[in-house]
């Protein structure tokens, strides 16, 4: 009698199991081209037009790669905006986001020092920067099982890119209107705005290798932790 009362009811755990599958709502499908991830797309689409655009002698080619570098960089806000909405913030986002962040970033700022408009060494430290961050450290995060999206200090890097590409792109225009001291002024405060950028892209690596090192270390304790576990039980 013990034993039949202290025994649990087989049927009804199926049961509760089952009355809390249906409860809970069921995973939503993986979209690749959902409105918030067509705008992450666009900045990969729209950033070789800037450059384009760069060559063109003349205001309009300014007027032309400025407007479409400000619609590019606001699509970044809206990828983020329509994801939170509909509920689609999904691992993809938080890898393309970034990466296209950096691939429209890049591109512009060496179609900047290709064109003149910059020094073209400017360039290099946000070239070595997303570099290791996207082929180095991404890969690294995906064996300890981390997606790595976007923290804190990789936003702060594309907003004081966004502000710096934003002088650039003024000077430059302004440059086919006023005369030559406002052209070589700009310039200079561009140029400025730029090294100050490249040093804080170049700097907000560092939390991507903390973060990478304490993932490597949690996988290294779980898989330890595994280990023992299966030496225990052979034994």
């Amino acid at each position: 009698m013990s034993g039949a009362a202290t025994q649990p009811d087989q049927g009804l755990q199926v049961k509760l199991l089952a009355s809390k599958s249906a409860g809970r709502a069921a995973p939503r499908p993986l979209r690749i081209f959902s409105l918030a991830n067509c705008f992450t797309y666009a900045r990969f689409a729209l950033a070789p037009v800037v450059v384009a655009f760069l060559f063109v002698p003349g205001a309009a080619g300014a007027w032309a790669a400025g407007w479409i570098a400000g619609f590019a960089m606001f699509t970044d806000f809206l990828d983020g905006y329509f994801a939170r909405r509909s509920g689609e913030v999904s691992d993809l986002g938080k890898i393309f986001d970034p990466l296209a962040d950096a691939v429209f970033f890049v591109i512009v700022w060496a179609g900047l020092g290709l064109s003149g408009a910059l020094p073209l060494w400017l360039c290099l430290p946000f070239m070595a920067r997303e570099f290791i961050q996207h082929v180095y450290l991404r890969p690294l995060a995906a064996q300890a099982g981390v997606v790595m999206g976007a923290l804190i200090w990789g936003k702060l890097k594309t907003i004081s890119q966004t502000v710096a590409l934003v002088a650039v792109m003024l000077a430059r225009i302004g440059g086919n209107y006023f005369d030559g001291d406002f052209a070589r002024w700009g310039g200079i405060i561009g140029a400025v705005l730029v090294g100050i950028t490249a040093a804080i892209s170049v700097a907000s690596i560092v939390p991507y290798f903390t973060a990478v090192a304490k993932a490597q270390i949690r996988a290294r304790r779980v898989s330890d932790g595994a280990a023992i576990t299966d030496s225990q039980v052979n034994a």
